[in-house]
């Protein structure tokens, strides 16, 4: 019973037992009203034989005719034999007393009708003549009583008969509206959250369904089921971000390399330098040379730290992200590399730009792979512009352009594709862009991709406001720590 097959097999269960009874039950009716339809046809022919009987009284009452009195006899017997066939139903219908009475009162008129016919005064013949008239009619009485209260019960065995197939449409009514209310609750219901949690999951919204862990019938097993799934696919979806980003960060090693190496050469110069000179400097001398080696430290410290900063794994909540500082630092990680590729920069950042909700490391990423994509997309040089500002009511816009080689419009449907690549083997994995358009849709956004063969692309996120409490970027990087 636990399970849905098994209620719905019960339930049937129940409605054809309830389906039988009441054909049961139809059918012991018609029988009875069969039975009763044809009884009351045999009392109607009682009736009319004791009519005829007091037919034939009448005429020797009149005319002193024996013959009639003799005709009377054999209505008389027919009236006794019909009543003996009939008893066990008179009694039912009337009562065994009222059948006794009835069977004495048709005895004692036979027994009148001997009477007058062997009878030689007339006096006594007079006197059995008001007696049997009397008792005529009371046998037409009876007869009359028995017909009345056989259709009074024929009339109650169709009321029952009527009342069945009403009865039969409620009851149906009510399994149905029974049936209803558990296909509603057992099955429409959870498969709509199943649905609902579906849409979510399409928009990389992993959300687990709550329900009720003590059934055990399959909806609840399907839903443990899509709790595990989403909690597998959540898993694997961090483990792809992660090491996108670490894949990202192997991209980035030649320019962070060269990043790093020009400030530890110039800390080593200076630091000899130091060590052979440092006998013949003045304090002011010692004090410059000192300050360089710091700087010059802090820089490769700081390259250092944004490198560890972008593969840091995040925690899986949102938070307010100034958007900003996330593409400051998008900047500072490939700077290197635009200055390699001969690339330049136009940034165009709105000051008043609204907080967003998100994960800045997601985010960075985001950034980052764009940008990355542009840089192979002008391999002999070029420009890329950053645009942010307001988008559409309740977003934030951010274009980035620029005037590499293009997308043909056949691969454009194509780019967002897990493992879809237009790079030679070994230069791309096909995940940049997955993961860019999972990232923006998790974060309740959306992007748009323009593109013209040898004139650029031009990748447009949108990204929703924060419309809650707008706390400073301070306060988010405390809480971070």
């Amino acid at each position: 019973m636990k399970t849905i097959r098994g209620k719905i097999i019960s339930f049937s269960i129940v409605c054809l037992a309830f389906v039988g009874l009441l054909t049961a039950l139809y059918y012991e009716n018609t029988v009875s009203l069969r039975r009763k339809i044809y009884n009351i046809e045999r009392f109607d022919d009682l009736l009319n034989d004791v009519l005829e009987l007091r037919r034939y009284e009448k005429n020797f009452i009149l005319y002193r005719d024996n013959s009639s009195l003799k005709e009377g006899k054999v209505y008389l017997s027919k009236i006794d034999n019909d009543f003996n066939v009939l008893r066990d139903d008179v009694t039912r219908i009337i009562g065994k007393d009222a059948c006794l009475k009835f069977s004495r009162d048709l005895a004692y008129y036979k027994q009148i009708l001997d009477d007058i016919l062997s009878a030689d005064e007339p006096n006594n013949g007079r006197i059995r003549m008001d007696t049997i008239r009397t008792k005529g009619k009371t046998l037409v009485d009876g007869a009359q009583t028995l017909i009345r209260t056989k259709r009074r019960q024929i009339d109650e065995t169709l009321k029952r008969a009527l009342t069945l197939p009403l009865a039969s449409m409620g009851s149906l009514v009510v399994l149905i509206v029974v049936m209803f209310q558990f296909v509603n609750r057992g099955i429409l219901k959870p498969l709509s959250l199943i649905r609902k949690a579906t849409e979510k999951v399409a928009k990389d919204a992993f959300t687990p369904i709550r329900y009720d862990k003590d059934k055990q019938d399959e909806i609840t097993r399907l839903m443990a089921s899509f709790n595990r799934m989403v909690d597998e696919l959540e898993s694997r979806q961090d483990q792809l971000v992660q090491s996108r980003k670490l894949a990202s960060i192997g991209t980035l090693i030649s320019g962070i390399a060269h990043e790093l190496n020009n400030p530890l050469n110039n800390i080593s110069i200076t630091a000899e330098t130091l060590m052979m000179n440092y006998h013949d400097m003045s304090e002011k001398e010692m004090e410059e040379i000192t300050g360089d080696i710091l700087t010059e430290a802090d820089r490769a410290s700081q390259v250092v730290k944004n490198l560890l900063e972008f593969s840091r794994k995040e925690c899986p909540y949102f938070k307010n992200v100034d958007i900003r500082n996330v593409l400051e630092r998008a900047f500072k990680l490939i700077k290197n590399q635009l200055m390699v590729a001969h690339i330049q920069i136009e940034k165009d950042i709105a000051g008043d730009l609204p907080f967003i909700r998100g994960k800045k490391q997601d985010l960075q990423q985001v950034f980052v792979n764009i940008l990355l994509n542009a840089i192979h997309a002008m391999p002999e040089g070029g420009g890329i512009k950053i645009l942010a500002g307001q988008g559409p009511e309740g977003y934030i816009k951010i274009d980035f352009s620029d005037t590499g080689t293009g997308i043909k419009p056949e691969a454009l449907s194509h780019i967002f594709d897990p493992f879809y690549t237009t790079k030679e083997v070994g230069k791309g994995t096909g995940l940049g862009l997955s993961l860019v358009y999972s990232i923006i849709r998790t974060h309740g956004g959306y992007i748009e991709v323009k593109s013209e063969v040898d004139e650029g692309t031009i990748f447009s996120i949108y990204l929703p406001e924060n419309k809650g409490k707008e706390d400073s970027e301070d306060e988010i990087q405390g809480s971070d720590s």
